[in-house]
């Protein structure tokens, strides 16, 4: 399970501006950024491809609606809101593979956008962090290729990188 660091601190802070019905978290590790959602979202719905952290995040919240997956594909609900803390560092997913997210650190990413994007709701929006390590330019290359608009709503510099929620509409 992922242990929540500033990149998921980022994450909950940022979903705290949006409000409406039904809420994706797409790998909710544990459940911080879904725990943050339940707050403003009648509906939350969190899955994960590892099964134990979904059973931490049941002990947590017993009011999540919980998935074991890899990815959006299971679902066919529409949500107003779909946020994922990816795995985004380069690197090779079979090394540890709740950071890195492919050779460029976008290819998980990638994967959960176009996962996500049918089951949003006409005005609703996806957020996503990002790292200034990974292939960013190619990253919102992919995103204006799906017709979306990209913008960073919030980041934050260390001193090795810099980690950014990216609202996609």
């Amino acid at each position: 399970m992922y242990v929540p660091s500033d990149d998921t601190i980022l994450l909950a802070d940022a979903v705290k501006r949006y409000d409406g019905e039904w809420a994706l978290e797409i790998g909710a590790g544990s459940c911080s950024v879904a725990g943050a959602l339940r707050k403003n979202y009648r509906v939350v719905v969190a899955c994960d491809i590892d099964f134990s952290a979904l059973q931490y995040c049941k002990l947590l919240f017993r009011d999540l609606c919980l998935v074991c997956c890899d990815g959006a594909n299971p679902f066919r609900k529409q949500f107003d809101l779909i946020v994922s803390n990816p795995p985004y560092l380069p690197g090779m997913p079979e090394d540890d593979r709740a950071i890195y997210g492919g050779p460029l650190g976008i290819e998980k990413t990638i994967g959960f956008l176009e996962s996500a994007v049918p089951l949003l709701n006409r005005g609703g929006a996806i957020l996503i962090v990002a790292s200034s390590l990974s292939d960013l330019p190619s990253l919102i290359r992919h995103i204006l290729e799906l017709k979306l608009v990209a913008k960073t709503i919030s980041r934050k510099k260390m001193f090795f990188e810099t980690i950014s929620v990216i609202e996609i509409k």
